[in-house]
């Protein structure tokens, strides 16, 4: 199955939205649960809604290279998470707006829009805007999630260019086996916090592992099939406006005039570097 370009865009703002529900909910899990069990058990769980995909071997290396970049990504943010700020944790992620085509030109020779960098830059400073306190200076947790954002940004140009020649649930079933098996060898020594989990872990455990990693990862390997990866990285940079939303709904957490013109930004960053969805420029 393959989305028209405008069902695609559609379905990445969806994934930003799940994501972007992600932060206050990792934030307070890992209070009480070790970071590789956490993770342990949310990609677990995924990989067990869809052990019935059929693996095909053309897909093994793909899957591979993808499962490493995902357990790059979301160990380093995890674990940064963990003396960070959720806010600044969501806009250093976003540096992956501007490290998407810097990466790609440098890797694969791409010919980016130059808009598509104008773009980039105006959706950094949106986004530093929003969530950047001059107040507080970088801690130990900055420079992990610093590692996510260079890891989701070889995630999004490498998943860019094979997702076309490849199935959406198969790509997504083993790239969740691989994290899954890599977070078990990693929290080894943290399994006997699973014989104390509290209902609202297990609770959360189960919505970052069905919504937010198995039908997350679905989607965008989907979507990626007709959306560029610098236009993806883009929409993706609307993740901290809605981190901002639920923030405000669920914990009363109020943005201030600079953050509104912070969200303002993000949205004419994606007017201005899309919205026109060229085709994908060959190397």
């Amino acid at each position: 199955m393959t989305p028209s370009p405008i069902v695609g865009v559609l379905l990445l703002i969806l994934v930003t939205l799940i994501w972007g529900s992600t932060f206050a909910i990792v934030k307070e899990t890992i209070e009480t649960v070790p970071v590789p069990v956490l993770l342990a058990m949310r990609f677990s769980f995924a990989a067990l809604v869809l052990l019935w995909v059929r693996p095909e071997r053309k897909t093994l290396l793909p899957g591979v290279i993808l499962g490493l970049l995902s357990f790059a990504g979301y160990a380093t943010q995890t674990i940064g998470m963990l003396t960070t700020t959720a806010s600044k944790a969501a806009f250093i992620t976003g540096l992956s707006v501007i490290l998407t085509p810097i990466v790609g030109a440098i890797w694969l020779r791409h010919r980016i829009p130059p808009r598509a960098w104008i773009a980039a830059v105006l959706a950094l400073v949106g986004l530093g805007l929003m969530t950047l306190n001059p107040n507080e200076g970088l801690v130990v947790g900055d420079f992990w999630v610093l590692g996510t954002a260079l890891a989701y940004a070889l995630y999004i140009i490498y998943l860019g260019e094979i997702a076309v020649h490849h199935r959406p649930l198969v790509l997504t079933s083993l790239q969740i086996i691989v994290v899954a098996l890599l977070s078990w060898g990693w929290a080894v020594p943290k399994l006997h916090v699973l014989n104390n989990l509290s209902a609202s872990a297990i609770f959360a455990l189960l919505y970052l592992a069905l919504c937010a990693t198995a039908l997350v990862l679905w989607l965008q390997a989907l979507a990626q099939r007709v959306v560029p990866a610098y236009a993806t990285a883009l929409i993706f940079a609307l993740e901290p406006v809605f981190a901002a939303i639920f923030a405000y709904f669920l914990l009363g957490e109020v943005l201030s005039p600079q953050g509104w013109l912070g969200g303002a930004l993000v949205v004419l960053a994606m007017i201005i570097g899309e919205f026109r969805l060229p085709a994908k420029e060959s190397s």
